[in-house]
């Protein structure tokens, strides 16, 4: 019963007690010890330090350190009581809102996890972390961050419902952006160099440069055509890489695997002559023609005029992916990465060749036609006769 008193009367005393700043002396497991005004000596019980409960008084408050406390009484022996947790006041919740509005980033101690997130104490008060806002990557254990001081801001405030809501994971990625920021500048474009397949996407991949991450497109990957980054990388995968762009204001930087290998469009201009007729294979096809990859990676326009001598309205109509076909090499460009064929006029070509074997067969065949025709009937007339 006197305990239940005493409680009435703390809370009529805090209600008319003014804040003041006392100095922490002593911490121990179950209360904390203070100085104020000057050389007064009281002690703020493990209750009473924190609307944040369940947290660890030996790690919440530190010697030395300097909190907002209200007089609750004063014992028989001269014992002053004292509470921080009372002493969130609207003064305090004006504070927090002015820490909220600024997005100054502040220090906080994780005094407990619960579900959904952290609690931490802030000026006393009871600031709760969800789970999302607790790092840049979902963690599914919290454990290990009770305890320890984390940087924060404040992302809510709302003094009606006694509403605090702090998030670490926007301060770890304003780090991030601002080392980001300055990483970026030690790379150029050319530059060859070593990063980790981070994550994938269907347009490519991230690649961890060593605190800035690169996109490796999959147009770059291989300088065979690819439809999934699956078929060349894996997570995990440690990569040469060479860098194609770098844009600071964005924080972008654009990376080639297949650039850090001598590219097919040099061999082929080593291969490959105007004039020679070549096999390949039909990959696509559009509306003005086909094109046709005569070495991994080189692929040339067939044009729909070079199809076929007859008129050809849709090159669908006589090709398909796929369907392997001679061209000719029209023309070459290496360094546009292009190239111009023709199914017509290989088709020619080979025709021109095998003129003679035709039109000597055919003058063969005419001889020993001639020769039976012309004196066959007459030899055998006259053994008749």
């Amino acid at each position: 019963m006197s305990e239940l008193v005493n409680e009435e009367q703390s809370k009529e005393v805090a209600s008319e007690a003014k804040p003041l700043d006392a100095v922490v002396t002593r911490v121990e497991s179950d209360a904390v010890f203070v100085q104020f005004d000057g050389t007064r000596e009281g002690v703020i019980s493990r209750a009473q330090f924190s609307q944040a409960t369940g947290g660890d008084l030996t790690v919440m408050a530190r010697v030395g350190q300097t909190i907002r406390a209200v007089i609750l009484r004063e014992e028989e022996d001269g014992t002053v009581r004292l509470s921080r947790k009372n002493a969130v006041d609207a003064s305090t919740w004006e504070t927090l809102r002015t820490l909220a509005e600024s997005q100054e980033v502040i220090e906080v101690t994780i005094a407990t996890a619960v579900k959904g997130g952290l609690v931490a104490d802030l000026m006393g008060a009871r600031a709760f972390m969800p789970a999302s806002q607790s790092d840049l990557r979902f963690a599914a254990d919290l454990t290990p961050l009770v305890g320890s001081d984390v940087y924060v801001i404040v992302t809510e405030v709302d003094e009606e419902n006694k509403r605090l809501i702090i998030s670490r994971k926007r301060v770890l990625e304003m780090e991030e952006q601002s080392a980001r920021a300055e990483r970026i500048h030690d790379f150029h474009p050319g530059d060859l160099v070593h990063g980790r397949v981070a994550r994938m996407t269907q347009f490519g991949a991230f690649i961890d440069l060593g605190g800035i991450d690169g996109l490796l497109h999959v147009s770059e990957m291989s300088w065979s055509r690819i439809a999934r980054p699956e078929e060349v990388i894996s997570i995990g995968d440690e990569i040469e890489v060479r860098v194609l762009r770098v844009e600071p204001e964005n924080g972008k930087v654009s990376l080639s695997m297949k650039h850090t290998q001598e590219s097919p469009w040099q061999k082929a201009s080593k291969a490959f002559q105007i004039g020679d007729i070549v096999e390949g294979e039909v990959r696509r096809l559009s509306s003005f023609g086909a094109f046709v990859e005569v070495a991994p990676g080189v692929e040339g326009l067939v044009h729909v005029s070079q199809i076929s001598r007859q008129r050809v309205d849709q090159p669908s109509d006589v090709l398909e992916p796929g369907q392997r076909v001679m061209v000719k090499v029209l023309d070459i460009r290496p360094e546009e990465e292009r190239m111009s064929l023709s199914i017509k006029e290989a088709q020619m070509r080979e025709e021109k060749r095998r003129a003679p074997e035709w039109t000597e067969k055919s003058n063969s065949e005419s001889q020993q036609t001639t020769l039976g025709d012309l004196f066959g009937d007459l030899l055998r007339d006259r053994f008749k006769s």
